[in-house]
């Protein structure tokens, strides 16, 4: 089943392109093996910052990935943190189909 992990950040003034650095910095390279990580800057609002870490899990699976956990709680000295799991919506007959790799 596809995922997807968004923590948001509000900073509470650090910089938002060293903040990113620093959090690309701080996965490990087998996470990046497994998991898509992507940041994003806030349209406008300099002190909003969202990571979404995209992966695929088992079905039944309900607990956020350990990198996603790690990353929320270190984040936390930066600023007021949200984090969120979602999982992807497949019609019924989606599951005959084969995803493209």
């Amino acid at each position: 089943m596809k995922r997807l992990e968004i923590i948001h950040l509000r900073s509470s003034g650090e910089a938002i392109e060293s903040l990113g650095e620093r959090i690309t910095e701080s996965i490990p390279a087998a996470d990046k093996d497994h998991e898509i990580v992507t940041l994003y800057r806030r349209n406008g609002l300099v002190t909003d910052v969202a990571i979404h870490i995209h992966y695929h899990d088992a079905a039944g699976e309900t607990a956020p990935c350990v990198l996603s956990l790690h990353l929320a709680n270190a984040l936390r000295a930066f600023g007021l943190v949200e984090h969120t799991v979602w999982e992807e919506i497949r019609p019924q007959n989606a599951k005959d189909r084969v995803e493209p790799a």
